[in-house]
């Protein structure tokens, strides 16, 4: 079979959740071990064995025929949770690179914005919080919080998607495609204002992390730094001083509905800035676990919703002439995966009336 790409072979079984001895159960006539080989590619499927593959996965048999490459996982800041199980991990890593090959096909015949900021290094005269002060300006942000985060994004070419179904102990990563494009992937089942930190974390990996690769410098931590460029983002220190005067911790409401920010983000701000004493933030935090809001807060804040993934879909269907069945035909996924997994519409269930 001309083109066939077995390396998505395991891709696509991942990205199910499936062993290979739990697919094999399902393809008539395939052994484990001859399974095992086609996935390293010493063994090529007849077109029945890779039909059936295909439809016992959900996936087009098209799927294995792209040639698109991808990057090692390691290659990116891979915002985790050390704890998470490692079959959650390997689905997840599985999903990031269907979603990244099903991406750069959309792009293939539309234009976005570009990204439009230069690669910035932190250094001892440049700490993550000059760059924050830099960035705001340089996308003209108005003082204050930022409204529109996802838009901002979008607007500076990154593309932001919300995924569906991701494990609880994941908060986002960003994923490249193979022309450079990036991709800020977030939990979707997060409150917002997690996600707003999580975005403005990815953000700072991808301006002044990923140009550079792997920090060669073992005191850096680059996760602390993308931590103090979204606080500082988000919560800029000459904005928000006056409004952490005098600071209680009865005033968390209303400062969450102002900056949308978590409670947890606002204490440790208020603390970076020495409006309270390690002492009063660790009993503060104490009180937020007492009333129950260090895993769910109380107070939802607003984010606007990704756009941009939904608008190239239009494009295709309302202004390059494809039916919804032609442009799933024409990138190779299912229109459930495109529903669900792209746009990040829910599933719908057959509801049964007793």
């Amino acid at each position: 079979m001309s083109n066939y790409n077995f390396r998505l072979l395991p891709v696509a079984r991942e990205a199910r959740s499936f062993t290979q001895e739990q697919l094999v159960e399902r393809i008539p006539n395939l052994t484990q071990g001859n399974y095992s080989k086609m996935e390293k590619g010493l063994l090529q499927p007849t077109p029945d064995t890779l039909s059936n593959i295909a439809n016992a996965l959900n996936f087009p048999i098209e799927f294995f025929f792209h040639n698109r490459s991808f990057y090692n996982q390691t290659e990116y800041y891979y915002r985790k949770r050390s704890t998470m199980p490692r079959k959650h991990q390997i689905k997840l890593e599985a999903t990031f690179d269907i979603s990244r090959i099903w991406i750069e096909e959309l792009l293939s015949s539309v234009e976005i914005p570009e990204f439009r900021l230069p690669p910035i290094k932190v250094r001892e005269d440049n700490s993550p919080e000059d760059i924050a002060r830099k960035v705001r300006t340089f996308l003209n942000v108005p003082r204050g919080p930022i409204d529109k985060l996802v838009s901002l994004m979008e607007k500076s070419g990154i593309i932001v998607f919300f995924l569906n179904d991701a494990p609880e102990k994941f908060d986002g990563t960003t994923i490249v495609t193979s022309s450079g494009q990036n991709i800020i992937v977030i939990n979707s089942c997060f409150p917002n204002d997690r996600k707003r930190f999580t975005i403005a974390h990815e953000f700072f990996h991808i301006i002044a992390h990923m140009p550079h690769g792997p920090l060669a410098d073992d005191d850096r931590d680059p996760e602390d730094e993308a931590n103090r460029f979204a606080s500082e983002f988000l919560m800029p220190e000459l904005d928000i001083r006056r409004e952490l005067i005098n600071f209680k911790f009865s005033m968390l409401g209303d400062l969450k509905l102002r900056w949308m920010m978590s409670k947890a983000a606002i204490l440790k701000r208020a603390h970076t800035l020495k409006f309270i004493d390690s002492n009063k933030y660790k009993n503060f935090m104490i009180e937020l676990s007492r009333s129950g809001e260090r895993k769910t807060e109380n107070l939802r804040v607003p984010l606007d919703e990704p756009r941009i993934l939904k608008m190239i879909v239009d494009t295709y269907t309302s202004h390059l002439g494809y039916t919804l069945e032609d442009l799933c035909k024409s990138i190779a996924i299912s229109e459930s995966d495109l529903n669900h997994l792209i746009l990040g519409k829910p599933i719908n269930h057959m509801r049964i009336v007793l």
